[in-house]
């Protein structure tokens, strides 16, 4: 949302207007073909194709009387009024129209007059007459007091609030009013009356003008005019002279006179347009549409002028930013290909057919079409007495008078000439389609593929300060260097498919080309940097590039001409920016906020335009356009926006704030129709609008031509309508629109209607609550009852999962998974008891039991025995151990057997016992005689360490005990043995013994060993 802006004081807003616009008046020094012009007529909403009539209001809308009816425009739509739709209206004919200081349209018809006040008309009855005497009014003028005075045929009326009041009966018609000073004139036939304080004087035209009627007074240029119905005449020493400045101007009637605030004096003829200034003629302009058949001109507050004519409807002009020479200076065909500035300041254009210099403003052909190679003039270098022409088939030259084609130009007879350059050693340079040719004393040498180019075709040359050839191609940029064509910037950042159409070089030295790709790239001296429409650059295609002194780079092509801050193009290639700020000026398609519409340019190549006192000066489809680069004067008239309509349901209502908008709840359903009063480029205007209370943000009107939006099904509550508009420079409205409404809610979208639905929803709740309340009792304790059923079958099927999980189903004893939860506990627990107890010899035991020879069972008798002798095994050992030992096959034939605590000195009993019950046991595996199976065991002792060095976990343990059971099954298996720390027994040393063999630490006497007597029998490990 922008910021809040503070409205001007009326009295600082009007000077503000007042210098806006006389900064956009029109150029009095330019021919009226080179203004802007746009008509509108009956096709655009015109009641009518005349315009007698023209007047602004004080909110901006123009109003234009036709033959037909009212209009009143907005700068896009008409809004039409006649009695039919308007019964205020006095009459269709409208003859003259006024706004006063509070904003009321007046307005003169052939019945009677009318006034426009807050939406509505409303006839003036003549004083003494009945509602329907019609009396012809042709004129209105305000006297100082205000008072509102009427031309009609029996004399002068005045206007007051409800009626017509005859003041000055007069022997003849008056037919034009003029307020000067406290008096009165009014044109009549043959005279005018001037009436003031002292009565009523007359003043005749000239001798034998009788029956000339006056019908337009004027005070411009220290002069009283009066336009006539036999020419003009000023009044000098008291007497009326025919003005004989211009011949038609001293004898054709006289349609309209008005003086605009630039000095213009213009006087419309019966069909032609005359414009003075200092009373003298400047110009008059004739076999032009929109001059011809002037009935009424206005200037409105932006500085246009518009006219309303007889036959062509309404035309609006305004000054714009370019001249235009072109038919009306002499162009049989206005298309055009090249311009040149020639020796003495002469201007050369290359023509459809020919080449023509202009002289005293007219273009002259100097050269026809047919005398050339071919017609199209496409490219021109004019020096002194000699001018060269480059064609769509070869070039030409002309020496004085005389046309020549040399013959030393043959060689490019079938190829387009884009381009002629002179450089600084006087050789001349030819961009042609087949290649670069070089003319010097010697002749013409050609350059093409086979000297560096990649593409033949060359657009455009260029010679630097520097003395460098630079040659634009349709494949890339080249210098040419001792006969050779190099590539240009492809190690810095230049891209080599680029259709080169440009070249510039700024005064600083940095270059700039341009692409047919819609691209501007410059070199810095470091890198080549690239702008297009992603950058901030207007889409067009460069055949023109030229600097300015306020630091813009003006840029000509296909699409028109733009601009944009060469510090921009700077800051964006040091990545200080984002975007450029460019912006179009001339646009050939007429785009939204493309600046002034018109044609321009044509062909990519040398000769498509140059500068000159800062002046652009380019060939268009029309002929050559000239625009100065400091002549930008951009709409400083901030608009003013109106909201104008509300759709309510299906019925339209004006938007009058002061009105009662409480809407019932069921018009829910709304439309507002809103406008911006820019009339000087209404397709470029922006529109913004919100609905407080809705609308989080400002929404964007894509169309301005549109002016409406919608919304359907707003809930009821209070909202705000805001519209507002800018124009066509993107100058806002100092205000917004506004109009407030509401929306009454149904009687079910009010808060009474929630709480009493609140009360009857709680009391039925209520009732209900306690109606459940006794059977929830009996469910929730039938449901106890089931829960608590449901939740100890729950608990036992999850103890037997459990204990599924944690139980071998060969054995049926614990495996691994339960061993990793129960012995850190176990441990834990064992370590404190120890500490409790004063116990510090009791340890716990983990014996690891590995089945001898287990493997050749399962090869001789199968997997089946092994099995069985798994099996067994689990029973013997079950049958050794004692309550809160536990046993758990470790894997394979491998179980191990967690002992509580005991004294360690029990350890080789515990060894032997396990060895002896194991080889007696008898395991029958279903063959003819049992089995003698014997086992190995190795033993660990828990706690290792009796001091506070630290210790091993329980799985560094097991290996401990798994190196025991190794070095049994290594001795001769059918034995037990421990490894047993000894005080100078190393934590760390011990921890990589586990990773290999534990022997050197034996041999060191840093570990002892325990083991089966004749394990240790056989001298191979030393004893404890």
């Amino acid at each position: 949302m922008p910021a809040p802006r503070r409205v001007p004081k009326p009295s600082l807003w009007f000077a503000l207007l007042l210098l806006a616009g006389q900064a956009l008046a029109l150029d009095p020094d330019k021919a009226f073909h080179h203004y802007v012009r746009n008509q509108w007529s009956i096709e655009e909403g015109l009641p009518q194709i005349s315009g007698l009539a023209i007047a602004q209001d004080r909110t901006g809308y123009l109003w234009v009387g036709t033959q037909a009816g009212l209009a009143r425009f907005d700068g896009v739509r008409f809004t039409t009024f006649d009695p039919e739709t308007a019964p205020g209206l006095r009459g269709m004919f409208i003859h003259d129209l006024h706004v006063d200081p509070r904003n009321r349209v007046w307005v003169a018809t052939y019945r009677g007059v009318s006034v426009y006040e807050n939406g509505f008309f409303r006839s003036l009855p003549v004083a003494g007459g009945d509602d329907g005497t019609a009396l012809d009014t042709t004129d209105l003028a305000a006297l100082p007091s205000g008072e509102i005075m009427v031309a009609a045929p029996d004399g002068v009326y005045r206007a007051t609030e409800s009626r017509l009041e005859r003041v000055h009966a007069l022997p003849l018609p008056a037919t034009s009013l003029l307020v000067r000073g406290e008096s009165l004139w009014v044109g009549s036939h043959g005279r005018v009356y001037r009436i003031g304080a002292d009565g009523i004087q007359v003043m005749p035209l000239p001798e034998g003008e009788d029956d000339t009627v006056v019908t337009h007074l004027l005070d411009a240029h220290g002069r009283l005019w009066a336009g006539t119905t036999a020419g003009l005449f000023f009044r000098e020493s008291d007497r009326w002279l025919r003005y004989e400045g211009d011949a038609k101007l001293a004898s054709s009637p006289v349609e309209a006179l008005y003086e605009d605030r630039d000095g213009n004096l213009w006087v419309a003829l019966v069909d032609d347009l005359a414009r003075l200034r200092a009373g003298r003629v400047v110009e008059v302009v004739r076999g032009d549409d929109s001059s011809t058949a002037v009935r009424a001109i206005f200037e409105d507050r932006e500085g246009n002028l518009w006219l309303g004519t007889q036959w062509e409807g309404v035309t609006r002009v305004w000054n714009g930013w370019t001249r235009r020479f072109s038919v009306f200076e002499g162009l049989e065909d206005p298309v055009l290909w090249s311009v040149a500035r020639g020796p003495g300041g002469r201007l050369w254009v290359g023509k459809n057919d020919g080449v023509a210099v202009m002289r005293d403003g007219r273009f002259e052909t100097v050269v026809p079409g047919s005398a050339l190679p071919h017609p199209n003039a496409y490219t021109l270098l004019p020096e002194q007495d000699v001018t060269w022409i480059g064609t769509r088939r070869g070039a030409a030259v002309l020496r004085g008078d005389k046309l020549e084609i040399p013959a030393e130009l043959a060689p490019m007879r079938s190829a387009q000439i884009n381009g002629i350059v002179r450089d600084g050693r006087g050789a001349l340079w030819f961009a042609t389609t087949q290649g670069l040719y070089r003319l010097t004393r010697e002749g013409l040498q050609g350059f093409g593929t086979a000297h560096g180019l990649r593409d033949a075709r060359i657009r455009v040359l260029h010679e630097t300060r520097a003395g460098r050839l630079l040659v634009g191609s349709h494949s890339g940029l080249f210098e040419f260097d001792d006969g050779r064509l190099l590539p240009v910037g492809a190690d810095n950042g230049l891209r080599q498919d680029l259709d080169i159409t440009a070249i510039h070089e700024l005064p600083d030295g940095r270059l700039l080309v341009g692409a047919l790709s819609e691209e501007i790239f410059l070199f810095d001296g470091k890198a080549w940097h690239g702008f297009d429409k992603s950058s901030g650059m207007p889409v067009n295609s460069p055949f023109f590039m030229s600097e300015d002194a306020a630091g813009f780079l003006w840029v000509a092509g296909i699409r028109g001409v733009h601009r944009v801050p060469l510090a921009d193009m700077a800051d964006f290639a040091a990545g200080r920016i984002e975007r450029v700020r460019g912006e179009m000026l001339l646009n050939e398609r007429g785009d939204r906020r493309g600046g002034q519409k018109g044609y321009c340019c044509n062909g990519a190549g040398n000769a498509k335009g140059f500068a000159h006192d800062g002046e652009l000066w380019l060939p268009t489809r029309d002929g050559v356009v000239a625009l100065r680069t400091d002549g930008i004067v951009k709409n400083a008239t901030a608009p003013r926006t109106v909201i104008e309509r509300i759709r309510v349901g299906e019925l339209w209502r004006p938007a009058d704030p002061s009105a009662d908008w409480r809407l019932p709840p069921e018009q829910r359903d709304l439309g507002f129709e809103f406008t911006v009063l820019s009339l000087q480029d209404p397709k470029s205007v922006q529109l913004r609008y919100r609905l407080v209370g809705y609308d989080k943000d400002w929404q964007q009107l894509d169309d301005p031509t549109r002016r409406s939006v919608n919304y359907t099904n707003l809930p009821p509550g209070a909202y705000v309508f805001e519209a507002q508009g800018s124009n066509n420079a993107e100058t806002w409205s100092p205000a917004t629109a506004q109009v407030g409404f509401s929306i009454q809610p149904w009687f079910h979208e009010t808060p009474l209607f929630w709480w009493l639905l609140a009360g009857l929803l709680g009391s039925i709740g209520w009732a209900a609550y306690r109606r459940q309340l006794r059977k929830h009792l009996r469910q929730r304790e039938a449901l106890e009852q089931l829960v608590s059923q449901r939740t100890e079958a729950l608990e036992v099927a999850n103890h037997r999962l459990e204990e599924a999980s944690q139980t071998d189903p060969l054995t049926g004893l614990r495996n691994r998974r339960y061993l990793a939860t129960q012995i850190p506990a176990d441990i834990a627990y064992y370590d404190r008891e120890t500490v409790r107890r004063g116990a510090p010899d009791e340890v716990m035991v983990f014996a690891l039991i590995d089945i001898d020879h287990f493997k050749a069972i399962n090869d001789n008798h199968g997997h089946q025995a092994g099995d069985r002798v798994l099996q067994q095994m689990a029973q013997v050992l079950t049958q050794m151990v004692r309550t809160g030992d536990y046993i758990a096959r470790w894997g394979g034939e491998e179980f191990l057997v967690v002992f509580r605590p005991m004294p360690n000195r029990h350890l080789p009993i515990l060894g032997e016992r396990i060895c002896q019950a194991v080889s007696s046991h008898r395991f029958d595996v279903g063959a003819a005689e049992p089995l003698q199976v014997t086992c190995s065991v190795g033993f660990i002792e828990c706690p290792l360490f009796r001091d506070a060095r630290g210790g091993l976990g329980w799985e560094q343990m097991i290996e401990l005990a798994d190196r025991a059971l190794y070095f049994v099954k290594a001795h001769g298996r059918n034995g037990w043995a421990a490894y047993r720390a000894r005080t100078d027994t190393d934590l760390g040393e011990l921890q990589r013994a586990l990773r290999g063999e534990p022997g050197e630490l034996l041999e060191s006497g840093r570990l002892d060993l325990l083991a089966s007597a004749h394990l240790l029998a056989d001298g191979k490990a030393p004893g404890p």
